[in-house]
């Protein structure tokens, strides 16, 4: 009997196992592509949309460019995308937390969903309570929740020695997933950078596993993309927002507007009325008075 749940698309069959050697070499060469003009360049932040935002933390020298497809895939469904520019992701991971929790203070996102790829998820991770008041759920996928052996052989990064197995960092953390209540893990057993790729699972009965190989497909592949916009959907079926009808509260606006206009109107009329009728009466006594003093005066005899 599994203890995870296992990715079944509706839309797609799995490719073979060349295809997905194939299309994951693309998408590594993409990813660094990306870290490199990603110095430049950023997706911009899509805050229109009638769902719960979307926030995407890149993870080890990632940048917002590596999650377009992704980005297309949310804002096209309706729901407002943020990318995190985190620099590098290869200093103190605690440092990125604090970055990404400004970002959202910030921008004002509330009652989001994260998605986390690699180091993005310990980042995620890594909020303090200010943070986390403002997620409904942190979705991490390809994150070393429990370290990674690849970490040794980039030991001159602080990330990397935050990220191996054992170490005081991966303890404390793994101390905070086992607390969080809203968290759910995407994972692949082809994983070429997180090693063990079990070392990637948070050993929840709603882990899902995706049946193809690839660290970069988790997130950047058809199936990865889809996988994690199922779970977004899924989640966002259990409490829908709340729907604001524009339309309704622009007509009693307007409704307001024509009565207040129509009141200001009448009181203009009614002003001028009673000015005319003052103005008439003064002219009136100003009248007699003359009369009074054009009158000849009577002669003594």
């Amino acid at each position: 009997m599994n203890d995870h749940l296992a990715y079944v698309s509706d839309n797609r069959s799995v490719r073979n196992p060349i295809l997905q050697f194939l299309a994951e070499k693309w998408y590594t060469v993409l990813y660094f592509w990306h870290s490199i003009i990603g110095i430049f360049f950023r997706l911009e932040d899509f805050p229109e949309g009638d769902k719960r935002p979307v926030v995407l933390v890149p993870g080890f020298l990632g940048r917002s460019l590596s999650w377009k497809s992704m980005y297309k895939h949310l804002s096209a469904n309706g729901h407002p995308v943020y990318t995190v520019p985190l620099g590098f992701q290869v200093g103190n991971i605690r440092k990125k937390s604090k970055l990404l929790e400004t970002f959202l203070i910030e921008k004002n996102i509330q009652n989001c969903y994260i998605v986390g790829h690699s180091t993005g998820g310990l980042i995620a991770a890594g909020l303090t309570y200010k943070g986390r008041d403002r997620i409904k759920k942190l979705f991490i996928t390809g994150t070393p929740v429990k370290g990674t052996y690849l970490a040794y052989f980039t030991p001159i990064f602080i990330s990397s020695w935050q990220s191996m197995p054992g170490s005081k960092f991966i303890q404390e953390i793994g101390e905070v997933f086992e607390k969080l209540p809203n968290v759910q893990s995407v994972f692949t057993k082809k994983d070429q950078f997180i090693l063990p790729s079990e070392n990637s699972r948070l050993g929840h009965f709603d882990d899902v596993e995706l049946p193809e190989a690839g660290h970069f497909n988790l997130f950047m592949g058809p199936l990865g993309i889809e996988c994690l916009f199922d779970l977004i959907t899924a989640e966002e079926n259990k409490d829908p927002k709340p729907i604001i009808r524009k339309v309704e509260s622009s007509k009693i606006d307007q409704k307001t507007a024509e009565s207040y206009i129509t009141n200001s109107k009448s009181n203009i009329v009614a002003k001028k009325t009673n000015s005319k009728t003052t103005h008439s009466k003064k002219s009136a006594k100003a009248k007699q008075i003359s009369k009074k003093k054009s009158a000849p005066a009577k002669k003594k005899k």
